[in-house]
C-alpha cells in the first residue's frame, strides 16, 4: 500500500475552500508546484476524520452542497470516500456535519471494546437535509484506540476519527485480495456492509427501529475483515 496526505487545516481549523481543494487534489494529484494534475495517481480510498463546522464556514445547506458535489465526483471517479460519522451522540439524528451525512460518503460510527456503540458516536437518521437516510454505513472500533503521537510515544484516543481508519484499512485489504475490484466503489462498499457483524441498538428513533439492519447506531454492523 502507498499513502499520501493533503493538509486541509491550519492549526486545527479548516474552511470549505481548503476542504474542497484537498478533495480536488485527491481526484487528480498534482506535482509540488500545483501543476500537471494526474487522475491516474488518485488513491483508491481516502480517510476523512474531520467535519466542516459552522464556525469554519459551513453555515447552511447551500455551502454544504458545494462539498457534496465534490464527494459525488470522487465516488464517480472510483474513490471510496470514508468519513468519520461524528461525535455528537447519543441522541437520535445527531449526524449533521458535512461530509458525514452525504449519501455518497461511506460514514463510520464508533464501537467500544465490548462491541457496544460508543456513547459519543453520532446516530441517524439524517434530518439536516430532510432525507432521513440511514447513517452511519458501518461502525468500527473507535474507543480507547492506541495511536502513535509525536516524540515516538503512544496514547489512547476515542472518537469516530479513530474508527474511520479501520474501514480505510479494510477497503485496502479488499482491493489487495481482489485488485480487479479497485475503482468499483459500490461493490467495495457492499462487501464491507454485507460482511459486517450485526448489532442492534436499544434506542428507537421514531420509525427507525434500533433492531433494524441497517440501523441508526451501527449501520450495517461492526466491520469484520475476516467476513
Amino acid at each position: 500500500a502507498r499513502w499520501v496526505a493533503c493538509r486541509n487545516m491550519e492549526r486545527g481549523w479548516g474552511k470549505p475552500s481548503s476542504y474542497i481543494e484537498c478533495f480536488q487534489w485527491f481526484l487528480a494529484p498534482t506535482d509540488l508546484g500545483g501543476q500537471n494534475p494526474d487522475p491516474s495517481k488518485a488513491p483508491h480510498v481516502i480517510n476523512n476524520s474531520w467535519y466542516c463546522a459552522v464556525e469554519e464556514g459551513c453555515t447552511d445547506l447551500t455551502v454544504n452542497e458545494l462539498m457534496h458535489d465534490v464527494v459525488i465526483n470522487l465516488k464517480a471517479s472510483g474513490v471510496v470516500v470514508v468519513v468519520s460519522n461524528g461525535n455528537f451522540g447519543s441522541g437520535c439524528s445527531s449526524t449533521f456535519g458535512p461530509p458525514a451525512y452525504f449519501e455518497e460518503s461511506f460514514s463510520v460510527g464508533s464501537t467500544r471494546e465490548d462491541n457496544y456503540i460508543s456513547g459519543f458516536s453520532s446516530r441517524g437518521p439524517v434530518t439536516i437535509d430532510n432525507s432521513y437516510r440511514m447513517k452511519p454505513n458501518v461502525s468500527a472500533p473507535g474507543e480507547n484506540v492506541r495511536s502513535s503521537i509525536p516524540g515516538g510515544n503512544y496514547a489512547n484516543f476515542s472518537g469516530t476519527s479513530m474508527a474511520g481508519p479501520h474501514v480505510v484499512g479494510l477497503v485496502a485489504l479488499v482491493i489487495s485480495a481482489n485488485p480487479a475490484i479497485a475503482g468499483h466503489v459500490e461493490d467495495i462498499e457492499d462487501i464491507v456492509e454485507q460482511t459486517a457483524i450485526y448489532f442492534a441498538d436499544t434506542l428507537d428513533c421514531g420509525n427507525s427501529l434500533g433492531t433494524a439492519r441497517p440501523n441508526h447506531a451501527y449501520g450495517w454492523g461492526r466491520v469484520d475483515a475476516l467476513g
